[in-house]
Order: structure tokens, then C-alpha cells, then sequence
């Protein structure tokens, strides 16, 4: 008998089924971002972050001690990249800048919060609240920190916000100003303060806020009517 032969038939190769494409699987490509985008985004991130560096001990600043380790750094943050040009003048003019005197190691101790009084052409007197977180919502808030922070800053006694005290009374009597025949013609600059006691040296009784006038702006009518679009001239 003849034996059987199988024959085995050599499997061929299928091509692979091809892939469609659909909005489902499609690749994500992300759009590129244009290399000015980066280069401020990184002086932004650089900027922030050298203004927020706390400042080194008294110490060190006073000069009595070398600074070593982090002071070295701090000192070097503090006396030269913060006081350069493209850092302040790119944070201040756009409001970026930042602190952080509520966090350690040295934490702001004073209360305050400032007004201003504005004084009418008939004698009258009115005060221009500039504003109050505590009394905001939530989304107040928001809208309104910054403007509270100006303020603050105004009334310190530095050189740098000086300068701004005369614009900024001036937009406040803007603000204040409903009647060409009763112009705002004088705005005084207040700041309320309380001294917050340490933990280790309590006090009795809670103090009153001292006030301190730091500013009196007498208001240019001039700029004031050409403002408001009022015809110059007091009848």
C-alpha cells in the first residue's frame, strides 16, 4: 500500500489590516509655543522669585556680621538682583511684585489700614474708604485686593512709592468729585495702625488705632475738570 503523503501548505504571510485614522485615535498634537512666550514666562518665574527671597538677618544687613551660607546668598539677592532695573521696573509698574512679611522668620506686626478724607469747595467733608477685605465677599475680594495693596504701599516712606502719593490723591478726588460747583479741592492721606503685641509680651487691653496724616494734596481743579469733562471754571 502506498503510504499517504500529506502536504503541508506553507502558510502565507496576510498583510496587516491598515490602521484608519479618526478623530477618536488621531494623535494629539500640541500647538508650539511661539520661543517670546517662554523667554517671558521664565523672567516672570525669575523675577517673582528674586523679589519673594526673604531678606538676611539684621545682622548681616547692619553689616556687623560676614554673611555665610544662605545669608551670603540672601545678602547678594537682597543688595544687588532686587535693586536692578529689569526686575523692579517690571514688577512694580505692572503690580506683579509680591511679598511674603506674614510668613517667617521675621512675620509683620502691624495692623493698619488706610483712608483718605476729602474736602469739598463749600468746607464740607466726606472719607473715602479704600477698601475693606472684611467686609468683601469672596469675589470682591479678588477684584479688589490689588487696589487695597496700592494703598498700603503708598503709605509707606519709601522713595520708590512716595512719588506716587500725588497721582494717587488726585484720582481720588476724580473719584469723589459728582459736582462741577462743589469740586474736591483738598485730600488728605490717613493711616490707621496698631501695633500687634507678641505672643510672649500680651497686653491687657487691646489699644485704639493711632491715625497719622502722611499726605496732604491740595487738587489740581485744572486736571480735575478736563478729567470729568467739565467746563473749567467755578461759577
Amino acid at each position: 500500500m502506498a503510504k499517504n503523503r500529506v502536504t503541508k501548505k506553507k502558510a502565507v504571510a496576510q498583510p496587516a489590516p491598515k490602521k484608519v485614522v479618526t478623530e477618536a485615535n488621531a494623535p494629539v498634537t500640541l500647538p508650539k509655543v511661539h520661543p517670546a512666550v517662554v523667554v517671558i514666562v521664565l523672567f516672570h518665574v525669575m523675577a517673582i522669585t528674586i523679589y519673594v527671597l526673604p531678606t538676611p538677618s539684621d545682622q548681616v544687613l547692619e553689616n556687623k556680621v560676614a554673611p555665610r551660607g544662605s545669608d551670603a546668598i540672601l545678602a547678594f539677592n537682597h543688595r544687588v538682583l532686587k535693586q536692578t532695573l529689569p526686575v523692579y521696573g517690571y514688577l512694580l509698574p505692572t503690580g506683579f511684585w509680591q511679598y511674603w512679611d506674614m510668613f517667617a522668620p521675621d512675620p509683620a506686626q502691624t495692623d493698619f489700614w488706610c483712608d483718605a478724607e476729602v474736602t469739598f469747595l463749600n468746607g464740607s467733608k466726606q472719607i473715602f474708604d479704600y477698601p475693606h477685605m472684611k467686609v468683601m465677599s469672596l469675589s470682591e475680594k479678588f477684584i479688589s485686593e490689588r487696589h487695597r495693596k496700592f494703598f498700603e504701599r503708598v503709605n509707606m516712606d519709601t522713595n520708590q512709592m512716595m512719588y506716587l502719593r500725588a497721582p494717587f490723591a488726585q484720582s481720588i478726588a476724580f473719584r469723589s468729585a459728582t459736582d462741577p460747583k462743589d469740586p474736591p479741592v483738598k485730600v488728605v492721606l490717613n493711616r490707621h495702625f496698631l501695633e500687634v503685641p507678641r505672643h510672649n509680651k500680651p497686653k491687657a487691653a487691646e489699644p485704639p488705632y493711632t491715625k497719622y496724616s502722611f499726605f496732604i494734596y491740595i487738587v489740581d481743579q485744572h486736571k480735575l475738570f478736563s478729567d470729568k469733562g467739565w467746563k473749567l471754571g467755578i461759577r
